[in-house]
């Protein structure tokens, strides 16, 4: 089950930050914020198999925990990274809890960003939330441009995931939609994530953060956003003004939340400002 990652450091004797993207994404969600996480971190945005320049392999199982034991694997095989820490986005923020739970010894701290698994029902319907997403980004794909500037298109493609979809710059959107309609393991991977949930204890000495914007139209609160399915010592946050992709929404807010939950950096934020509020 082949995984890629690219890394990015400017001090190869900082720790190893794992990030792991969501359904029909890849690894450039995380374009972004990579230039300031490299300042602390070295970097791996993982592409999961089928997803960006990752292959997709026959007979595998691509459920979230077996997809977090081969990205622990990977790792420790093809980087040498014994110590990391994690954080992910929607299905990739529930493989990196199972990450945790599977390599206690390995995973440092978990930032769960807007992760699914967290449903009261685990869900079993065929096709993916995002599957009409999918078909969109297939067809505007080939005319981003002018898509990128047509409201209605526009609209029709980012406002089940974000009610500021207004705001999306170009580069965004147009590494999302490639990301999207090329992602070859979009089928497989929710086929191991339907009918599942994050159920599974995590040790106490794995620092985790969960957080949600309060505006999360993807895994809204009343059926997607279980808090008694998490440890005890999970930190809980919740950002207001702000939807599914938090980065999205507030970048510089996920590299705060990313260095606090590694312990790095003097201060934690309170949910003050730019995030809106915490639920502690």
């Amino acid at each position: 089950m082949p995984i890629e990652s690219k890394v990015y450091s400017t001090n190869p004797s900082n720790p190893a930050l794992v990030l792991v993207h969501g359904l029909g994404s890849g690894a450039s969600i995380w374009k972004s914020l990579i230039p300031e996480l490299e300042r602390d971190f070295t970097v791996y945005p993982i592409d999961l198999p089928g997803h960006g320049d990752a292959g997709l392999a026959d007979n595998e199982s691509y459920d979230p925990q077996s997809l977090a034991k081969l990205i622990v694997d990977f790792m420790k095989r093809e980087h040498g990274v014994e110590k990391m820490h994690v954080a992910g986005n929607s299905l990739g923020g529930w493989i990196t809890l199972e990450m945790a739970v599977v390599a206690p010894e390995n995973v440092e701290s978990v930032t769960a960003l807007a992760p699914a698994g967290l449903w009261l029902e685990a869900p079993v319907r065929r096709f993916a939330p995002s599957y009409d997403a999918r078909v969109l980004a297939k067809i505007s794909q080939f005319f981003m441009p002018v898509a990128f500037r047509f409201p209605p298109i526009k609209a029709l493609g980012y406002r089940k995931i974000t009610h500021l979809w207004r705001e999306l710059s170009y580069e965004s959107c147009r590494d999302s939609v490639i990301a999207m309609a090329r992602s070859k393991g979009y089928g497989n991977l929710w086929q191991g994530a339907r009918g599942k949930k994050f159920a599974s204890p995590i040790e106490s000495q794995v620092k985790v953060a969960v957080i949600f914007g309060d505006a999360d139209i993807m895994l809204p609160e009343d059926i997607a956003q279980e808090r008694s399915l998490l440890p005890a010592h999970a930190e809980w946050i919740r950002v207001a003004n702000c939807a599914h992709v938090i980065m999205w929404n507030h970048p510089k807010l996920t590299i705060e939340f990313i260095k606090a939950t590694a312990g790095i950096g003097s201060e934690k934020k309170t949910g003050k400002g730019e995030s809106g509020t915490q639920d502690a």
